[in-house]
């Protein structure tokens, strides 16, 4: 295989993966509808580009942090079906990492927002 068809090979990998999220992830389908929903007040409150830098972060943090839940519980089932006291630790944890990712992204958010909220 030569370069171009491995990074080709490594991206249709990706958007498989991406994909692989989408359809079975419930979670992962509910950020995607807020990302779309964040987009859509950025332009209705006609962000600058710094602010959609920010915002862009924000989002891309949550949604990499949910695509990274979703192959760790994809990891657990892999292994088990059953109840196990580390499994359930190691879920815990990555659903608390995709909360915080979330609670970040919303204080960014409504540090851009309320300003302008304020000022109406």
């Amino acid at each position: 295989m030569n370069f171009v068809q491995r990074v080709v090979f490594k991206f249709s990998c990706a958007f498989k993966g991406l994909h692989t999220a989408l359809i079975a992830d419930n979670s992962f389908k509910t950020h995607i509808v807020f990302l779309i929903l964040v987009t859509i007040a950025g332009f209705f409150f006609n962000l600058n580009p710094t602010e959609w830098a920010i915002l862009v972060f924000a989002m891309g943090l949550v949604i990499v942090s949910e695509l990274f839940n979703t192959a760790i519980e994809f990891l657990v089932r892999m292994f088990t079906q059953e109840y196990h006291e580390l499994a359930e630790k190691l879920l815990d944890i990555s659903a608390g990492a995709v909360l915080f990712s979330v609670i970040t992204a919303l204080v960014m958010a409504l540090i851009l927002v309320v300003p302008r909220l304020l000022k109406s």
